[in-house]
């Protein structure tokens, strides 16, 4: 009997644990990359690029899929909506929400930090306004391009986000052109001021159009599955405050990967590893400074869809 309740515990407490980790209130340990599929030795990539396209089509097409949002309906992992689904609306989507698994939902709109509405891009260390939604936007994106021009700073953004997202997904082939950006995704973000719920809501709709693109999904039991690997491993990496720094291409030097900024929402690395000190620059952890008025155009590229949800 007292084994029993023993083990009844310890399944009790294995939950309370979980549901913690959910929360963003423990960080874990990153793991490898490039991140492999849960069973066998290939990477994500590798193994989900049908046979039809080429790794740089497949990587394109998850890109894509995550800024439009145009996924089928998925399972809800909200523990309010057991066995239900949603519709998720994209990272592009000014309209959208986050839900916690503690319930907690908090509005959701990217877009100022894409479209030159905020002074949150850095250029030679300085915080500047910068409107990546030049090429057409989200329009242009369902169409399967990067941007309708090739000279704009959406095309440099997506092709960018695909050549990274090949080094984290593990695109092996020859013919997958190399990351040629900064090694440091905290130098790059520094100036967002990027708060928990958004890193989460991002990383989400990479998880959604992975499993929208057949990626294995989670047993709803245990949690596992390639698409969770792939978020848990993004949020691991880049959400995680005072993180070490990260070798993610094998040809670049190791750099600090932290995106999240902000001292109230972002969880924080609690290892003895922890550098904070290496994060203390000027920029990190304050609100971005909105545009002048002579600043780009914030122009378009959003649209309003439904509310999405997410687990990250």
């Amino acid at each position: 009997m007292l084994s029993k309740l023993s083990a009844l515990a310890a399944v009790f407490l294995t939950k309370i644990v979980l549901a913690q980790d959910q929360c963003n209130l423990l960080p874990v340990a990153v793991q490898s990359l490039p991140l492999k599929v849960q069973s066998g030795n290939q990477t994500i990539c590798e193994r989900y690029t049908p046979s039809n396209q080429t790794q740089y089509e497949w990587i394109s097409k998850l890109i894509n899929l995550a800024f439009t949002g145009d996924y089928t309906p998925l399972p809800d992992l909200w523990p309010a909506n057991p066995n239900g689904t949603y519709q998720a609306s994209g990272i592009l989507d000014p309209n959208s929400v986050y839900r916690d698994p503690c319930f907690t939902v908090t509005p959701i709109n990217l877009v100022p930090y894409f479209n030159g509405t905020y002074k949150s891009n850095n250029r030679n260390g300085k915080p500047v306004a910068l409107n990546f939604l030049d090429g057409g936007g989200v329009t242009a994106l369902q169409t399967g391009v990067p941007a309708w021009n090739p000279n704009s700073n959406q095309y440099k953004m997506l092709t960018g986000f695909y050549t990274y997202f090949g080094v984290l997904l593990g695109c092996s082939s020859p013919a997958f052109p190399p990351y040629t950006g900064s090694p440091s995704q905290y130098q790059i973000h520094k100036y967002m001021d990027l708060k928990s719920p958004e890193m989460h809501y991002f990383i989400h709709n990479v998880y959604d159009a992975a499993l929208t693109l057949g990626v294995e999904g989670p047993d709803l039991v245990t949690h596992v599955g390639d698409a969770i690997s792939i978020g848990v491993g993004l949020d691991n990496v880049f959400n995680k405050k005072c993180a070490p720094p990260v070798k993610v291409a094998s040809y670049q030097p190791a750099a600090l990967q932290d995106m999240c900024g902000d001292d109230g929402t972002c969880a924080k690395w609690d290892f003895p590893n922890a550098t904070c000190a290496l994060y203390n620059e000027t920029g990190f952890g304050t609100p971005p400074a909105l545009a002048d008025p002579a600043s780009p155009s914030s122009g378009g590229g959003g649209y309003c869809g439904p509310a999405r949800y997410g687990r990250f």
